[in-house]
């Protein structure tokens, strides 16, 4: 049998994989003592994730199954799967000396790591009111605790989603929020180390899929995952880039008239690409935070169409004076600077419908925002910037 550092080593390195790596992880023999070291709603979700018949041996043979086996029954990615069994719910009614000496009745089996709040109930079991330790410190011993408890108690049902608990307890900055049942009576709790993993969970989640990879792909993962999780979105992103290629076979005259139009297509697409990733990455986080309510929405585009404009107007200056000293010719710089401005805006106001529009209709905006806005800002500003070629080639030719 491994000792007792060697094990806690090996829980530390396997709380950072998915669940269904942990078995993977491990010599044969061991998975019990390993769940009964790490984390309890870590131990469940690798347990959910392994075969039923390993799952149930590992149970029985755990120390902390009692603790481990309430957190199965629910989903991995509501509230119950991010709580931890360590919480001190106590009577309304008793009074502070009460409350104190069960606290240290309760230290003494479990540990005091973690008190720093106690939740008060009633006859039922519903949750009325916390106290803090400070405050029970602090007290007359002779006092209820009902005279010092905070009333106001901020909780979530066990079926909420764990990113809308990461945001509740950051909107109100708790660091315990308690879980409860249908009949409000306190399951069990979420303390701030499991949120943290959560915003760490969701940043990379968010990150990777705006950029087409799959959340599960490491860096030294196997080759045929990455290839499955990487190849259908270049593709998405080839069957666009050949979609923007199509706006310039439209205009093919025009670029036989005027050979150096082609050498700020990708100056055009490349600067708006940029601007609208910009944004897209700034809605994506905020709607990801909880930050943007619908009646935003205005506001919101108004403010980015005016960043578009000011960015455009500065970006489309300098490369129409770049345009000008090298070809000479004040009718193409024109051109280029109207249509680096009008991308940028086109680039800040699909930044912002495209994910606000993905979440209307219920898809996720961190998914495929970016293919979306790439594409808007080639096709729109290739049609913008050829476009106007068109019209003025014969000045810009003559």
């Amino acid at each position: 049998m491994i000792d007792r550092i060697s094990l806690e080593a090996l829980a530390e390195a396997t709380e950072g994989l998915d669940a269904s790596d942990v078995r993977l992880a491990m010599p044969n023999g061991m998975l019990a003592d390993l769940l009964d070291v790490i984390s309890p709603h870590v131990a469940a979700d690798v347990l959910r994730a392994l075969p039923q018949d390993v799952a149930d041996s590992a149970l029985e043979s755990m120390e902390a199954a009692a603790e481990v086996a309430p957190l199965m029954a629910y989903e991995d990615d509501g509230a119950v799967g991010l709580m931890t069994p360590e919480f001190i719910a106590i009577h309304e009614t008793v009074t502070v000396s009460q409350a104190m000496s069960f606290i240290r009745t309760w230290a003494e089996e479990y540990g005091a790591a973690n008190i720093s709040q106690v939740f008060l109930v009633d006859n039922d079991g519903v949750v009325t009111g916390t106290a803090s330790l400070s405050q029970l410190v602090l007290a007359r011993p002779f006092h209820d605790v009902s005279l010092i408890m905070n009333r106001d108690v901020i909780s979530v049902a066990t079926g909420t989603d764990q990113k809308e608990v990461a945001r509740i307890m950051k909107r109100h900055d708790i660091h315990r929020l308690p879980v409860v049942d249908d009949a409000n009576r306190i399951v069990d709790m979420v303390v701030i180390d499991d949120i943290i993993d959560v915003f760490e969970h969701q940043a990379t989640e968010d990150m990777f899929r705006m950029i087409g990879v799959d959340q599960g792909e490491r860096a030294l993962g196997p080759f045929w995952r990455s290839v499955r999780s990487r190849l259908p979105w270049l593709c998405v992103n080839l069957a666009t880039a050949i979609a923007a290629g199509l706006v310039i076979t439209l205009y093919q005259s025009t670029m036989i008239q005027a050979v150096a139009l082609a050498a700020f297509l990708p100056v055009i697409a490349g600067q708006g690409g940029i601007a609208g990733t910009q944004t897209l990455t700034l809605i994506v986080r905020s709607i990801a935070l909880g930050e943007l309510a619908t009646g935003n929405a205005k506001r919101l585009l108004l403010k980015e169409a005016g960043l578009g404009l000011i960015h455009g107007i500065v970006v489309g200056l300098l490369v129409a004076g770049i345009a000008f000293a090298w070809k000479g010719n004040p009718w193409l710089a024109l051109v280029v600077g109207l249509a680096m401005t009008a991308n940028m805006m086109v680039a800040g106001v699909s930044g912002v419908l495209v994910p606000l529009g993905l979440r209307a209709l219920k898809i996720d905006p961190g998914l495929a925002s970016a293919v979306a806005v790439t594409t808007a800002t080639d096709v729109i500003g290739f049609l913008i910037y050829l476009g106007l070629a068109t019209l003025m080639i014969t000045l810009i030719v003559g």
